[in-house]
């Protein structure tokens, strides 16, 4: 004897509603992690790109770092370059002094140069010496 075919539901029936007590779908990113997420990321890119475009400029110098000046004496153009790379005229950051007294660089041995760039908030000075 065979046994009876199970019964199959009608394809006209509609699915089962949910149940008006059971407790919502719980999402796991709301609008408010959304918003800090976009934050953080756009705060990473921004920082990404200051670092990026900066890493050249005198601002970022620090002792022990190659400097290029592509300008003239009275019209600097410094930027910082590598030291392995540097050409013969390059000089080396001996120092940086935040501030604008120069006499800070009589104390270091071997100053040949200083270069002083004022900002509207900060001034500083690099003292300079050969790359020997």
């Amino acid at each position: 004897m065979t046994s009876p075919a199970p019964e199959l539901p009608d394809a006209t029936e509609a699915p089962p509603l949910p149940e008006e007590n059971a407790a919502p779908r719980r999402r796991w990113f709301g609008p408010g992690v959304r918003a800090a997420l976009v934050v953080a990321v756009g705060a990473a890119l921004a920082l990404t790109a200051a670092t990026y475009f900066y890493k050249d400029d005198p601002r970022a110098a620090k002792a022990g770092d190659c400097v290029h000046n592509a300008g003239s004496d009275s019209d600097p153009d410094v930027t910082i370059v590598d030291c392995s790379a540097a050409a013969g005229t390059d000089l080396k950051v001996l120092k940086v002094v935040n501030g604008a007294d120069e006499k800070q660089c009589d104390t270091e041995p071997g100053v040949v140069a200083t270069y002083t760039e004022k900002r509207t908030s900060r001034t500083f000075i690099l003292c300079l010496g050969d790359r020997t």
